[in-house]
């Protein structure tokens, strides 16, 4: 009961999806397992929704994946993305962008990275062609390996100043960055298992030199701007493409 509770509390902390009352000490303390729970529930009903879609209105349904994951999400990582714009924005010490981080408006930078992602989503969205099985592999696998990047940033760097979120998670994260990696191995394709680590790179280092340290909102932008990109990079599950190699 308590792993199906922790479980649960993956969906209900990370979707809108209902699943009743959770325990939050309990969702932070089976968050390790959030990457393969949620990536596979939503990349799974990002398919079944686009492709009921498909159904009815043809091949230009595609670029309405773009509301559909961010519903699913409850717009939450996209309010990470938009904080953390606006912090990338800020000239000054790594004091002035956290204030920047935490001020509820949305300033120029907030606006400026959301326009990135959604140029890069709407290009993303134009790989979906077939809506066959292939589709569906690549949605779980950018959902998976997204969330795998954002819940490594809270897992490899200390939080920054102040970040109750970040802190909380991270003790409970802390150590267990071999498990998250495990989980992505299925999803790599030829492309992603180089998109990966780049990725993952690059929030750690803006995360040090932004923030110095992660926080819920670098792991939200880390997981909606990671999205689309591996998205268009998904060519082919590595581990069935690694015979060919061989």
């Amino acid at each position: 009961m308590k792993v199906l509770k922790g479980i649960l509390g993956q969906l209900a902390f990370f979707t809108i999806i209902p699943v009743g009352k959770t325990d939050f000490e309990l969702t932070m303390e089976y968050s390790f397992l959030a990457p393969i729970i949620v990536g596979l529930v939503t990349g799974g009903i990002d398919y079944i929704v686009l492709r009921g879609l498909y159904l009815v209105l043809g091949g230009v349904v595609s670029i309405l994946l773009i509301p559909i994951v961010e519903i699913i999400r409850g717009f939450n990582h996209l309010d990470g993305l938009l904080d953390f714009g606006d912090a990338l924005m800020i000239r000054g010490s790594s004091e002035d962008r956290r204030k920047a981080l935490r001020d509820v408006s949305v300033g120029a930078g907030g606006i400026g990275l959301a326009i990135v992602y959604i140029t890069i989503f709407y290009v993303a969205t134009q790989t979906i062609t077939n809506f066959g099985i292939f589709s569906l592999y690549k949605l779980i696998s950018a959902e998976v390996l997204s969330r795998t990047i954002g819940l490594l940033s809270l897992s490899l760097m200390r939080p920054m100043e102040g970040s109750f979120l970040g802190r909380s998670f991270y003790e409970k994260l802390k150590g267990k960055w071999f498990v998250l990696v495990i989980q992505s191995v299925p999803f790599l394709s030829l492309s992603s298992i180089i998109l990966f680590p780049i990725l993952l790179g690059l929030f750690l280092v803006l995360g040090k030199k932004i923030l110095n340290g992660s926080s819920g909102d670098l792991t939200g932008a880390s997981i909606t701007i990671s999205f689309p990109i591996l998205l268009l990079g998904e060519d082919r599950c590595f581990l069935f493409s690694l015979p060919h190699l061989l």
